[in-house]
């Protein structure tokens, strides 16, 4: 657990030097995954984390966040249970 915390401190430590762009992506992506768990918390919109959900926010963040709760709104996606 440690190796881990050390690991994601120096990346986090590194990751502005290499470009302000990989940064922003990256605070976009964790925003994006906070708010989707908060709003699935809050609001029992019920999105499922599947792979698909996973990969759309990691690269689009809020953008993605605000498709996938419109869409669950007007009712794509969802499963009928029999």
């Amino acid at each position: 657990m440690l190796t881990i915390a050390l690991i994601a401190v120096l990346f986090l430590y590194f990751l502005p030097l290499t470009g302000n762009i990989l940064y922003t992506l990256l605070i976009n992506t964790i925003v994006g995954f906070i708010v989707i768990f908060l709003v699935n918390a809050i609001f029992d919109l019920r999105i499922e984390y599947d792979l698909l959900v996973v990969i759309f926010v990691a690269l689009f963040g809020l953008l993605a966040v605000a498709i996938l709760i419109i869409l669950n709104l007007l009712g794509v996606g969802r499963r009928i249970k029999k």
